[in-house]
């Protein structure tokens, strides 16, 4: 093979501090076994917490490794390349210490002791927010919240939750009869918290996701660190959801730079018998191969640039737009590109157990998570025109401010 490749990770930091390169190559070396089972690699994710990891986003004043969102984002890059169903897992608890390190940064309050528990005592931390009805809102909930002096009780269901059962943690909004919405953790084997093992997915298998059940659980006062009011994104939610447009896009294009390092291989030893060389010799090959990368080089740089702004200080509200328009680009981007690898290989590609088909299916998942696109475009289409609204999806006409009637 050219001892000229092309090196896809030149514009990103070095994080083998962080993710060492011996801990990505034995996550790597149970990928396709846990993708088989549909279970998350328990092994895999002890090597993780063994290396820090847990507490990679909390600042260092609080016990953690002090990574911003441009080291987040190269560390699940390259665990995207290794595992993607355990990196999209564990992206879950980056999202929610980002969301948690974002509200700290802003009112220094007391979830510095949280913070400061996760990074200490390794602990994992799950994201319960996504459920079925809410169309891809995230500042609304279907579980229910029923204030007391000491806390909240919380009622409801989250499906799918990455890392159900096994996380330490569940991050997770509840919304009250009157339009309040507390996010807060919860202890993971709090009464009351039980896993309906309801995953079976095409792709993304090893992600550990499934249905968690919040049947009457107590959230206390001090484990709530945000309140808000739903259907109301607040700068705090804006953070968060920049974290996890950046991070998720981060670990998609880690399953499409494992893809193309695969093809890479494939179209060498790939011989064409009548033209007496290698797939990778042929023009018309090479085309189409770098059609895709082109996309996807512009899709690396893109990220690597919005979590540049983000760790700068630049405003969230105002970068959100370009993060959700990057995550739902993504979701093109990176699933034609894994396609149009597989099939410059030919039918090797598309067995079972072939590399590129798993990850073909893994790339697919990137289309379910919130905000969804139909949401994300119906945003950005009121935004530029004037027109109030936020994420939530709705078919009820609005007029922009100061239009006196609708245009003929």
């Amino acid at each position: 093979m050219s001892d000229t490749l092309m090196n896809y990770d030149y514009l990103w930091p070095d994080v083998s501090a962080l993710l060492p390169a011996g801990t990505l190559d034995d996550i790597a070396s149970r990928a396709a076994r846990a993708d088989d089972d549909g279970e998350l690699n328990l092994d895999s994710l002890a090597a993780l917490r063994e290396c820090g990891w847990p507490g990679l986003a909390v600042p260092v004043e609080m016990e953690g490794r002090g990574a911003g969102l441009v080291e987040c984002c190269a560390t699940q890059r390259l665990l995207g390349s290794a595992d993607p169903g355990l990196a999209i897992a564990v992206n879950m608890h980056v999202f929610s210490v980002g969301i948690m390190v974002e509200e700290w940064r802003r009112n220094t309050d007391t979830s510095w002791f949280l913070l400061e528990a996760i990074a200490s005592q390794g602990r994992l931390v799950a994201s319960a927010f996504a459920e079925p009805g809410l169309a891809g809102s995230v500042s609304r909930a279907g579980m229910t919240a029923v204030r007391h002096a000491d806390g909240w009780t919380v009622k409801g269901r989250k499906t799918p939750c990455s890392l159900a059962g096994v996380a330490d943690l569940y991050c997770t909004q509840a919304q009250s009869a009157d339009g309040d919405l507390v996010i807060g953790l919860l202890p993971g084997h709090a009464p009351g918290i039980t896993v309906d093992r309801t995953w079976d997915a095409m792709g993304m298998r090893a992600s550990g996701s499934h249905t968690v059940v919040f049947d009457d659980v107590h959230l206390p006062k001090d484990l709530v660190f945000t309140e808000g009011r739903a259907g109301v994104e607040d700068v705090t939610i804006d953070a968060g959801l920049v974290w996890f447009c950046l991070t998720a896009t981060a670990v998609y294009l880690g399953v499409a730079k494992a893809a193309a390092d695969t093809a890479g291989e494939m179209l060498h030893r790939g011989r064409v018998v009548h033209t007496g060389g290698s797939r990778a010799q042929l023009p018309t090959y090479q085309g189409v191969a770098g059609g895709a990368l082109s996309r996807l080089l512009t899709l690396e740089a893109s990220c690597l640039a919005l979590a540049t702004q983000m760790d700068a200080g630049r405003d969230a509200t105002a970068l959100l737009p370009f993060a959700l328009a990057l995550k739902s680009e993504a979701v093109d981007v990176v699933t034609e590109a894994v396609a149009t690898f597989g099939e410059v290989c030919g039918g090797q590609s598309y067995g079972r157990r072939a590399r590129l088909s798993r990850l073909w299916r893994d790339a697919q998942a990137s289309r379910y998570h919130p905000p969804t696109r139909a949401a994300v475009r119906q945003y950005l289409g009121r935004r530029h025109l004037g027109i109030d609204g936020g994420l939530d999806l709705s078919d009820t006409p609005v007029r922009a401010a100061g239009q006196v009637r609708d245009a003929p």
